[in-house]
């Protein structure tokens, strides 16, 4: 029996990319007979590619449409750019979700001397709107299986406060530790493995911190594992918790591989 254990990256494609990434995500995974989603990708999902969903929607809320495109802008120039990727992505799955209206439908609806931003905005906000609230509905659905659950973490549904939408929190929340502390207690040869792994790799801001994160739990062990120091673990968790016969399917085969390798595990791209 065949088993895929999705990441982040795969549950994103199949939920909020509409078109050829979500096509081939799909057919990716119907390749196994088993699919596999574990918590911490629904976790990372709603605090990354939802929430940056969410702030475009809310900008478009706030403000016209072209300041709202500004607003997009300017984002790229901060320390915040990452996330400009998934907005960009926001827009054109609004612009791939509407462009089927009619202009006559466009027009009973606005009037005839309806302002195009106006129009445009009105249209995105609701697509978004629809897609965030979809796309989380939708998290359990889209594999056989929800594996591997986090104690510390709550699936708390989007909320919207007034016009805006709001999907805090997207952190955990431990009584003591992070949940996941005992198992990487007793799996301190796996760590050590992917910060190897890592070290190897070109250094960028995730890595740094990932390798930062494991070496801090490899040289203490008995230290907490704060929610922060979990985090931080980013893609080696999943090459963590995949179990021996899956394969980690995700887009990002250029951190994944190495770190599925390193523990004898395998990752594939779709």
């Amino acid at each position: 029996m065949s088993k895929a254990f999705l990441d982040t990256t795969i549950l994103t494609d199949v939920l909020l990319k509409p078109g050829p990434s979500a096509c081939a995500a799909k057919a990716a995974m119907a390749r196994f007979t088993t699919t596999e989603l574990p918590v911490c990708a629904i976790k990372e999902f709603k605090a990354g590619p939802l929430a940056n969903f969410v702030w475009f929607h809310n900008k478009l809320v706030q403000t016209s449409y072209e300041d709202a495109l500004v607003a997009l802008q300017a984002l790229s120039r901060t320390p915040r750019r990452y996330m400009t990727s998934t907005a960009i992505e926001a827009l054109r799955f609004c612009a791939y979700s509407t462009h089927q209206d009619k202009l006559r439908e466009l027009r009973l609806k606005y009037g005839e001397k309806a302002e195009m931003g106006s129009v445009i905005r009105d249209q995105y906000r609701l697509t978004l709107k629809t897609a965030v609230l979809k796309a989380w509905r939708r998290r359990r659905s889209v594999t056989s299986e929800v594996v591997e659950p986090l104690a510390c973490y709550k699936e708390v549904e989007p909320k919207q406060v007034k016009d805006l939408l709001d999907v805090k929190p997207t952190k955990c929340f431990p009584e003591r530790e992070c949940c996941l502390a005992v198992r990487m207690r007793a799996g301190i040869d796996q760590l050590q493995k992917l910060k190897e792994a890592t070290d190897t790799q070109d250094p960028n801001s995730e890595r740094i911190r990932r390798s930062r994160a494991l070496g801090e739990f490899i040289r203490v062990p008995k230290r907490l594992v704060t929610e922060n120091m979990c985090r931080d673990l980013g893609d080696a968790i999943f090459a963590f918790l995949a179990p021996p016969d899956a394969t980690i399917l995700t887009t990002n085969l250029k951190d994944h591989g190495p770190l599925a390798e390193a523990v004898g595990k395998r990752a594939e791209n779709p």
